[in-house]
């Protein structure tokens, strides 16, 4: 009788909870064992993070228990990884426990380390967890005018269109509030171009521009000056801010530093044709986790996490792999509190540009339900 594989999963999060329930999804527990390492209680859907600071979206519809988001037949192993020999596959944990997989997945994304920049802590704000927006939140509330500054202090981050998303919806919500004529929107985005496509980054600019919020492109936050109410950038200007909305700078997990498999900011190194990690074809590095500079979202680990599942799929339970790491599904982006367009963020993909509308604001504000329903369940 054939003995079931053991494919371990390091991480929780959405690459490593998609991961899993794909691999749930087309196999038995007889022919694969599949564990999930992690310790975060919740999910939370980064996307929604652009509207919960304006109340146009309840934060509870926004987060789900782990646990509760793992298909059947998946254990779930609370616990943290301090090394991995990715030459034996063997994984060391804090509880003093090891673990041998025949595949290891490393998911575990990225953290914030906004103590790398110079005044940041207490200063700037940020919607990238659920704390942090509903804490944005509050200061929305008493805003009543001013410049406010939306920039990075990181040159890769999650979700980059997140953004100009959170632009846009500010000058909806002022235009709402009564306060457009009392604030300047400033957005410094770490890339040159709104988007891979040349159309679309053509459109978004152009509607920046129309709507009265100042852009500079290539910039990224190295310092923040609480004092005086300015942000240096790595451009050489200061901006000033009443309101700083600042994206911390994304690094690597330490264990993978630890491990000799990552870059120096932690991020695993992997072979781009198939995410392997140091020339070991049963060990791999996914989404935020791995070196790959471009397209760090839930659609890319999305791709990534469906990529390696059915090449482990293949090897074991058998059945054709998927040849590319391609985006199964739209993404959607805002631009305002009630319109939205719909695109495939994919280098060398070109289209006409974008096409704003109210059906692709009502998907995209249901886009978390669709989220946690099908996308991280594996059905897609």
């Amino acid at each position: 009788m054939a003995v079931s594989k053991k494919v371990i999963i390091i991480g929780d999060g959405a690459a490593g909870i998609m991961a899993a329930n794909k691999l749930r999804f087309h196999s038995t527990d007889k022919e694969l064992e599949i564990t999930v390492i992690g310790n975060n209680p919740r999910h939370f859907y980064k996307p929604d993070g652009v509207l919960i600071p304006f109340g146009y979206k309840n934060y509870r519809k926004s987060v789900k228990p782990v646990n509760f988001l793992l298909n059947y037949g998946v254990n779930y192993l609370k616990d943290e990884v301090l090394r991995i020999n990715a030459d034996e596959n063997i994984i060391f944990l804090k509880s003093g426990k090891s673990l041998i997989g025949d595949y290891i997945i490393i998911a575990t994304g990225d953290r914030y380390s906004p103590e790398e920049i110079p005044g940041y802590e207490g200063e700037a704000r940020h919607f990238f967890d659920l704390q942090r927006a509903m804490e944005l939140r509050e200061y929305i509330k008493t805003f009543q005018g001013g410049q406010v500054f939306i920039g990075s202090a990181g040159e890769v981050i999650q979700y980059p269109e997140s953004l100009y998303e959170f632009a846009f919806v500010l000058e909806s919500y002022l235009a709402e509030n009564g306060l457009k004529d009392k604030t300047t929107i400033v957005l410094a985005t770490p890339s040159k171009e709104l988007s891979s496509d040349p159309a679309v980054h053509r459109d978004l600019s152009g509607m920046l521009e129309s709507r009265g919020i100042q852009f500079h492109p290539g910039v990224v936050i190295k310092s923040v000056d609480p004092k005086n109410k300015e942000v240096a950038g790595s451009d050489g200007a200061m901006y000033k801010y009443s309101l700083l909305i600042l994206v911390p700078p994304h690094r690597g997990q330490k264990f993978a530093i630890d491990s000799g498999i990552a870059d120096e900011k932690g991020y695993v190194v992997v072979d781009p044709k198939d995410l392997s990690v140091k020339g070991n074809r049963t060990i791999f590095a996914i989404g935020d986790a791995n070196n790959l500079g471009l397209g760090k979202s839930a659609v890319a680990a999305h791709g990534q996490a469906s990529f390696v599942a059915s090449l482990i799929i293949s090897k074991t339970v058998g059945g054709l792999k998927e040849e590319k790491m391609t985006a199964k599904v739209p993404e959607f982006a805002l631009t305002g509190n009630d319109t939205a367009f719909s695109f495939y963020d994919a280098p060398g993909r070109a289209s006409r540009g974008i096409n704003v509308n109210k059906g692709d604001f009502m998907l995209r504000w249901t886009s978390a339900d669709t989220y946690f329903s099908t996308i991280l369940r594996g059905m897609i």
